[in-house]
């Protein structure tokens, strides 16, 4: 599981430290090259101690279309978007990132904040209401993809249908004998992508991609 993900950065000299009861990699020692990798190459940095929370049935579209600031109800399976959940009083809960499947939305929320959405959604779920939540952060990891030849990069591992289509835009694509989910848009404005892998494989898909030439970034770059 991330345990295994957690040990294969530790051997490339990863320093944790734990915020909300969960191990974030901050440092890999490597900074410079880190930083050198998003402007001229491609930086990968571990997300997975950001929220993943499922929504489906039925009613999933017109649910999240109320809740939040964009239009859900004209996305299709496949397309995605940046939202904002607010308060009645417009008070800003979060920013998310929403991906659209044939049967769900999978939501990528801030750190810390995936239980307080939770049950701020599901308080204005009603008996009629078909939808359903699901927190899948730890049967997830996230991974971002971060710099000027990520597009080059996917090219290279024969994930070249997704490049250069717009935001948000995803698909499932086969990374080291993997499904994973790749998006575009990197959680920064710099170019990239975002990857969903299934919690189990993290380790070999994180592996293979710095095989590939990924250079590893901790959080205290992302921040």
């Amino acid at each position: 599981m991330i345990e295994q993900l957690q040990e294969v950065q530790a051997a490339a000299g990863a320093i944790f430290e734990e915020a909300a009861q969960v191990k974030i990699p901050v440092s890999f020692g490597n900074e410079r090259a880190a930083i050198e990798a998003v402007r001229e190459g491609v930086a990968l940095c571990d997300r997975s101690h950001w929220g993943r929370i499922l929504v489906s049935d039925s009613d999933r579209l017109r649910f999240l279309h109320n809740q939040s600031t964009n239009n859900f109800e004209q996305l299709k399976p496949g397309q995605g978007c940046d939202t904002v959940f607010v308060t009645s009083t417009a008070r800003t809960i979060d920013l998310a990132t929403a991906y659209v499947t044939e049967d769900a939305v999978l939501l990528l929320v801030s750190p810390s904040r995936r239980h307080y959405i939770i049950d701020w959604l599901d308080r204005y779920i009603f008996f009629a209401d078909k939808v359903k939540l699901q927190d899948v952060t730890s049967e997830t990891a996230a991974f971002s993809l971060i710099g000027s030849k990520s597009d080059a990069l996917l090219e290279q591992l024969g994930v070249s249908s997704i490049i250069g289509q717009p935001y948000a835009t995803h698909q499932i694509v086969q990374l080291a004998n993997v499904e994973v989910r790749v998006a575009v848009g990197s959680g920064l404005a710099t170019p990239g992508y975002t990857l969903i892998v299934p919690a189990e494989k993290a380790a070999n898909v994180w592996s293979f991609l710095v095989a590939a030439g990924s250079v590893p970034m901790g959080d205290r770059v992302w921040e």
